[in-house]
């Protein structure tokens, strides 16, 4: 079933959103994320000082998983067009993110504005690759 989707698509998601993280993360929300978080000065200092290129190698990983994943659920509804792909990447968002994404603030008290900006980030980050596996897929 993974072979009905394009290694290229898969790739390509995976970078682009490598990319998004990067870019939502860092100079788009990046005060507001460490701020929610209530990380100080010195654990962003520490936290730099652990094995980067091993966290990043298996999150893009784990973005290589959910676009061969995403795209399997496009090919199997029929999805052809952008519209199609950015259809897709809203239900998974809203029917799989959103939920997952409560339990941050339900059972680790962590604040509704965190989960908001985790929510846009993956809202965005779903919707762009259901439109890279649908359109290059």
């Amino acid at each position: 079933m993974f072979e009905s989707v394009s290694i290229v698509a898969i790739i390509g998601s995976g970078i682009s959103s490598m990319i998004l993280g990067s870019a939502w993360y860092g100079p788009l929300f990046g005060k507001t994320w460490t701020t929610l978080e209530g990380w100080t000065e010195a654990d962003i200092e520490q936290g730099k000082k652990q094995n980067m290129a091993k966290t990043y190698g298996i999150q893009f990983v784990g973005s290589l998983v959910f676009a061969a994943v995403l795209g399997m659920f496009a090919r199997t509804i029929g999805a052809l067009t952008l519209t199609d792909g950015l259809v897709v990447g809203f239900w998974a968002w809203l029917g799989f993110a959103l939920p997952l994404l409560l339990g941050s603030v339900l059972w680790n008290g962590k604040p509704w504005k965190l989960y908001a900006l985790h929510a846009g980030y993956n809202l965005v980050q779903f919707a762009l690759i259901g439109a890279i596996v649908t359109l290059w897929g």
